[in-house]
């Protein structure tokens, strides 16, 4: 296993996104994010190149900043992501992207609704995180032939429905998480989910076909979003349990963590990456020591794209922090600049920026 600088165990690689690489990692302190430096070289940006022609809106749809969730930095990193390409890359074939955000507050009707802002922008593509009403936003979106870029998501229809892309492979949370539990001798795994469709939902149905056929029993509990004592629900739900399997954002994942620790202290935890924030784990009983990460980017801060990310983050991040929740902002964004540029995408509307994507070649350069 090679040793990562942040303190993690890198234990398999399984998925490239277009901007940052990923893989599975197991903490090893009490707050292992990466902070990156805010005081990066600018020279890491490279030559300007800047953005000239008329521009062209993308939205971007994230869950934003609520009563119970605070993910406000996604919509940061895309606007950084965006802002970087206009004045480094030449924007999209010398169109300055426009970068128009929604927040969903984690509620479908808001979901609906900002699809709909996006149709009337008249934006030429929706790029989102890891929406957790991912089908509200498609079921306007596809009608409107508007692409829908996302870092992952994994519902039915998220997977099957045309125009539609995943940057990453969001199933690979599940079966990184399912694949190491096995390896570690385990039985049974409670999964524990936030309570919302793009969630709950694959873990569900993912979740049982994947644990089973790797040789161990699976069930799920899940809790609405701002739940803030788990342990009556995960005492009943965990009583067969010998691991755990969290899933959802940093607050409800730190939540369940605590409430785990309660109830089987001694007990294995796996994570998805958007559970584990910088200074996260202070709230923790012994903060995320020890608890396995299946992370989709790779948020070393000596890695080539890091430093790129962390020197637009300082330019252009209004505040942002260097980490996973504006890097899925951030990368799904400058992904699909990146693609459609490498496709020579020069008019951008829905139509050539849907073609674009698919036909775009692999790239893996910061540049």
């Amino acid at each position: 296993m090679k040793k990562l600088t942040t303190g993690r165990r890198l234990l398999a690689a399984t998925m490239l996104s277009i901007t940052l690489t990923g893989a599975m990692v197991a903490c090893g302190s009490d707050d292992s994010s990466s902070t990156g430096d805010p005081a990066a070289n600018e020279a890491a940006l490279g030559t300007p190149n800047k953005a000239t022609g008329s521009p062209v809106t993308i939205g971007f749809i994230s869950e934003g900043k609520g009563q119970d969730i605070d993910v406000s930095d996604e919509i940061r990193g895309a606007k950084a992501a965006a802002a970087y390409a206009n004045e480094y890359l030449g924007g999209i074939g010398g169109h300055p992207v426009e970068v128009k955000g929604c927040e969903t507050l984690t509620q479908p009707a808001a979901a609906t609704d900002c699809a709909n802002q996006m149709v009337q922008a008249g934006a030429v593509a929706v790029v989102g995180p890891t929406p957790g009403e991912v089908d509200n936003i498609i079921n306007v979106l596809s009608p409107a032939g508007i692409p829908f870029a996302f870092h992952s998501a994994t519902t039915p229809k998220a997977l099957s429905t045309p125009g539609v892309f995943s940057l990453s492979n969001g199933t690979a949370y599940f079966g990184l998480s399912a694949t190491e539990a096995a390896k570690q001798g385990l039985k049974h795994t409670t999964g524990v989910s936030i309570g919302v469709p793009g969630a709950e939902g694959p873990t569900r149905q993912l979740g049982s076909i994947i644990w089973k056929n790797a040789g161990l029993g699976f069930n799920v509990v899940g809790m609405p979003p701002g739940t803030a004592d788990m342990t009556p629900q995960i005492t009943a739900g965990g009583a067969d349990a010998d691991n755990f399997f969290v899933i959802g954002n940093d607050s409800f994942c730190s939540s369940a963590f605590k409430a785990i620790k309660t109830v089987k202290p001694d007990a294995p935890i796996f994570a998805i990456d958007r559970c584990i924030t910088p200074g996260g784990g202070s709230a923790i009983p012994n903060g995320y020591r020890d608890i396995n990460v299946a992370a989709q980017l790779n948020l070393d801060p000596e890695a080539p794209d890091s430093k790129v990310y962390s020197a637009a983050l300082a330019k252009y991040g209004d505040g942002a922090e260097f980490g996973q929740i504006s890097s899925v902002g951030y990368a799904p964004m400058l992904g699909l600049i990146k693609a459609l540029n490498a496709a020579k995408v020069t008019d951008p509307t829905p139509q050539t920026v849907t073609k674009g994507i698919q036909t775009a070649p692999p790239r893996s350069s910061t540049r």
